[in-house]
Order: C-alpha cells, then structure tokens, then sequence
C-alpha cells in the first residue's frame, strides 16, 4: 500500500507540474489557484507521518519533457508559477485531527530544484548551440576545403585518367582479339582430338554407341565454344546471353541420346 500510495503522489506531482507549464494566467484566477495549494498540500502533506519529498528525477523528467515540446508548455512558465506559489503560499487549511497543514517547506525545496534545473537545461542548450555553431563552422571549412583538393585533382587527373582509359580499352580489345583466337584453337583441338581417339574405333563399336558418343562429342564441342565466347562476352562488359538458344541446341542433343536409347531398348535398328 504505501509503494501505490507514493507512487499515486508521484503522478499527481507530475500532472501538476505540467498543467503550471502551460498558462501565466493560471494563478491570476483565485479559484484555480486554490485549488492549485489545496492538490499540492493533498500531494506532500501526511497526517502523522513524514511529508511526501518529491523526486528530483521526476523533476527532471518533466522538465526534459516540457522543454522538448513547445506544445506542452513552457520552462519560463513554469517557474514564474512555482515562483507566485511559492511567494502566495500560507498555511490557512486543517487536516482531520484538526491541525494546520503546512508545506512551506516542501514548496521551497520544489522552487529551489526546479529553478536549478532550469538553469541547467538553459545551459546546457547555450553550450549545445554554440558547440553546434562551432561544429558547422568548421564542417564548411573542411567543405571548402575539400571542394578546392577536388577541383585542384580534377585538373591535374584529367589528362591521366584520359591515357588510362584508352590503356584499358587497349588491353580489352587485345584480350578479345587473343581469347577468339584461342578459343577457337583450343576448342577445335580438343574437339578433333577427342573425336579422332574415338572415331578411330567406331568399327568396333554398335551404330547406337557411336549414336551416343557423337552426341556427347557434339555437347562438349558446342559448350565449350559457348563457355569460351561467354568468357569474351564478360570480358567487353556485353552482359546480354541468348539463352533460348543454348538451351535449344542442348535440349536437342540430349533428346538424340534418348532416341538412340529408347531405339536401343526397342532392338529398332
């Protein structure tokens, strides 16, 4: 109970400190100020016991919160309030045992803290502007700065960047002019070669393994061409592959090895 008691204080404490934080003309009307002293003495004063002490961390919190949005009021506002309140304030009502309630005291401590941090958070934003108006001066300095080391590199790379270019444009194209020629050397010699080891013996074999071996020899004379001129294609940045026809021609061969094993399985020839 006295953990959900003070923290129902608590909350009573910050709404307060939020609706002092919105109008000057709140504590010109006698009844809302009444009222305002009566929900404050409710908040600190216990019949019997010690008097609530307010948090400071809650006082922070609000502060933090109210200065971070102008639409829930405003930091100045607030402390010319407590500041009327603390300057208005005077024991007048009883509690149950018929004994003045008093919170001069805690009314001094709430003026005191939130004026202190009032003027920490006002100085601590001075510091950040001027820490931010430094940083920006500083950041159009280096800006400066750098568009001039650009400028000055682009001037004096200009010419290079000219010779590298048609440099790589020369080593491209003497890579293309070399990889045709080998790929045309290397893909119709070991294409012949491996057709002529096994050409050689095809009195030898049946009409369906020689079926089957042409179709093979034709799968790896067609793949390696087209893996060769792929590599070309990449090397000149030609990113464009016409697949429908690589898939065709295989599609093609593949479907002649069924055949042949299909005719196989049947004793057709």
């Amino acid at each position: 109970m006295r953990i959900s008691d003070e923290q129902e204080r608590r909350t009573s404490f910050s709404k307060i400190l939020m609706e002092l934080a919105k109008s000057q003309e709140l504590l010109k009307d006698n009844k809302a100020k009444s009222r305002i002293y009566k929900e404050l003495e409710n908040i600190y004063y216990k019949c019997n016991k010690d008097n609530f002490r307010h948090f400071y961390s809650d006082i922070f919190a609000i502060l933090t919160i109210i200065d971070g949005d102008s639409e829930l009021g405003s930091l100045d506002v607030l402390a010319q309030n407590i500041a009327a309140i603390k300057a208005g304030y005077s024991p007048l009502n009883k509690d149950k045992n018929d004994n003045i309630i008093d919170i001069s005291k805690e009314i001094n401590k709430l003026y005191d803290h939130t004026n202190l941090d009032i003027a920490r958070i006002n100085y601590t934003k001075t510091m950040t502007n001027n820490t931010i108006s430094e940083i920006q001066k500083c950041k159009n300095l280096i800006s400066e700065l750098q568009t001039k080391i650009k400028d000055e590199e682009k001037r004096n790379n200009k010419v290079e960047a000219d010779l590298k270019k048609n440099q790589s444009d020369m080593q491209k194209q003497y890579i293309t002019i070399l990889g045709i020629f080998a790929s045309i050397v290397i893909a119709f010699t070991g294409a012949i070669a491996f057709s002529s080891s096994v050409l050689n013996n095809i009195h030898k074999s049946s009409c369906y393994k020689i079926g089957v071996i042409s179709l093979i020899i034709g799968i790896v004379f067609f793949n390696l061409v087209w893996c060769l001129l792929d590599f070309i294609r990449s090397i000149n940045g030609e990113i464009e592959r016409k697949w429908v026809y690589w898939i065709a021609i295989n599609v093609i061969f593949f479907l002649g090895i069924v055949a042949i094993a299909i005719s196989f399985r049947l004793n057709l020839f």
